[in-house]
């Protein structure tokens, strides 16, 4: 069978989790190869071109999911899947808000592993089961949180935004003014103490006022 001529590095320092993901993803593709630091990773995407990174960012001293979101937008053509241990609630909202659309827990078999490798690849969202859980449980939660203080329509901005549809874009598709659509923006800002698209974004997420997740789709 011809190996997929992808590149795939494995940015993870964990001797035993590196060498069986080498040989599990050398049967397929035609590059693998790993770095063990964060210093390593930075000069291996300066001198190669790769397509995706498999990534325990917890192993690699990355500060906040910010430095993640720089990463990636100094190298949009890369791809990155984030596969750990562990993640939390706090750890998948922060990578979301910063563009991270992809995450896996070690514990996934085989079929669930290459899965993930495809979505991830094609550019699709994709949420390992377990986590998938963890996020619908932290969602029932939050609607028992207090009370928002969003009107009905300005939710329905937030919502339009996380999709990422521009001002422009909103106030045609809902038929109103490009001036009212701005109004319920900084409305939306001052109350939830927000400064940008992002931020809001991160929010709305963590309390469970949008649907980050897409079924692999």
């Amino acid at each position: 069978m011809d190996k997929r001529p992808i590149n795939i590095l494995i940015a993870d320092s964990q001797f035993l989790t590196r060498e069986a993901l080498k040989d599990l993803l050398g049967e397929k593709f035609s590059v693998v190869t790993f770095v063990d630091s964060r210093e390593e990773l930075v000069a291996y995407l300066e001198k190669y071109t790769v397509a995706l990174i498999i990534l325990d960012y917890k192993l690699f001293d990355f500060d906040s999911p910010d430095e993640i979101a720089n990463l990636k937008n100094k190298y949009p053509q890369v791809h990155i899947l984030i596969l750990s241990n562990y993640l939390t609630q706090e750890d998948i909202s922060g990578l979301s808000a910063a563009g991270i659309k992809n995450f896996l827990l070690k514990t996934a078999d085989e079929t669930e592993f290459f899965r993930a490798i495809d979505s991830t690849l094609e550019g699709k969202k994709c949420y390992s089961d377990e986590l998938l859980d963890l996020i619908i449980d932290s969602k029932k939660k939050s609607r028992f949180d207090e009370p928002c203080a969003l009107t009905s329509a300005e939710m329905e901005i937030v919502k339009l935004i996380a999709e990422g549809l521009t001002t422009k874009e909103i106030a045609s598709g809902k038929f109103i003014s490009f001036h009212t659509v701005m109004t319920h923006r900084k409305n939306i800002f001052r109350k939830l103490g927000v400064t940008s698209a992002s931020e809001l974004i991160m929010f709305a997420i963590r309390k469970g006022w949008i649907d980050n997740i897409e079924y692999y789709i």
